[in-house]
């Protein structure tokens, strides 16, 4: 009997750049401000970016341009969010007192210290990222901004935006 095999060896991995900002900005405003700087048109997203944790959802803002002539999207996503935990419930004869505490959550675990994620998805492999760092650097209320790669991220689920 014949046997098939299937090679798996011609699949085109989708080509994507990863910066991290830190600024310590609302995300419209950060976005306001990349605009502004780098000539781009973000606008905020229908859908947020939402990670299921255990008890709840966590909620990431995220804003999104595409630019049609030069096939690249670009999305901004904020890495921190503040969500609301139990920490102790205390029974009292009729009433039950809960008390709760705010908890940064983030995005991507392994680092925490950044505030935004440029994600940049673009066929041209001649994409010139130190000229974007340059420009975004050129902004006064980013404190630093610096390329990531993403290979050696452990949670790039995360950053599949569909």
């Amino acid at each position: 009997m014949a046997t098939n095999k299937l090679v798996l060896d011609n699949f085109e991995i989708d080509a994507f750049f990863l910066c991290a900002i830190h600024a310590s900005l609302p995300s419209y405003k950060m976005a306001f401000l990349l605009n502004r700087q780098l000539g781009l048109k973000f606008s905020r997203a229908k859908n947020d970016v939402e990670v299921l944790a255990r008890k709840n959802t966590e909620v990431y803002p995220m804003y999104t341009f595409e630019d049609e002539q030069n096939y690249t999207t670009f999305t901004l996503v904020k890495n921190k969010c503040l969500t609301y935990q139990e920490i102790s419930t205390k029974k009292a004869d009729l009433f039950t007192t809960s008390t709760t505490q705010q908890i940064t959550k983030n995005l991507i675990p392994e680092l925490k210290k950044v505030d935004y994620f440029l994600k940049i998805e673009t066929d041209n492999f001649n994409y010139s990222l130190k000229l974007l760092i340059s420009e975004i650097l050129k902004i006064t209320q980013v404190i630093t901004a610096f390329v990531v790669d993403y290979e050696n991220i452990k949670s790039k689920n995360n950053l599949i935006f569909e």
